[in-house]
C-alpha cells in the first residue's frame, strides 16, 4: 500500500493509462481501476481514496520500485 499526499481523481487515472488500457474490479471498497505499467507494476486506485496498491515482482530488483516511486511523483 502507498499513501498518497491527496486522493486520486479520474484525471490521474487517465494519466497513468496513456495509451493501455483500463481495467476494472469491484471490490467491497469500491471500483478499482487497474493499471498495469509494461509487465513491471499492478496499480490499483479507487477514486477518491488516498491509498493505492500496487503489485510487483520483489525478483526484478529495484526498477519497479524506483519506478513507481518516479511515477507517482508526476502526479501526487
Amino acid at each position: 500500500m502507498y499513501r498518497l499526499s491527496r486522493p486520486v481523481t479520474d484525471d490521474d487515472i487517465q494519466a497513468f493509462l496513456a495509451d493501455q488500457e483500463l481495467y476494472i474490479r469491484e471490490t467491497q471498497s469500491g471500483t478499482r481501476a487497474v493499471i498495469h505499467k509494461y509487465g513491471l507494476v499492478e496499480i490499483n486506485l479507487i477514486v477518491g481514496e488516498r491509498d493505492a496498491e500496487v503489485w510487483f515482482a520483489p525478483e526484478q530488483g529495484a526498477y519497479p520500485s524506483e519506478y513507481l516511486d518516479a511515477l507517482f511523483a508526476t502526479r501526487f
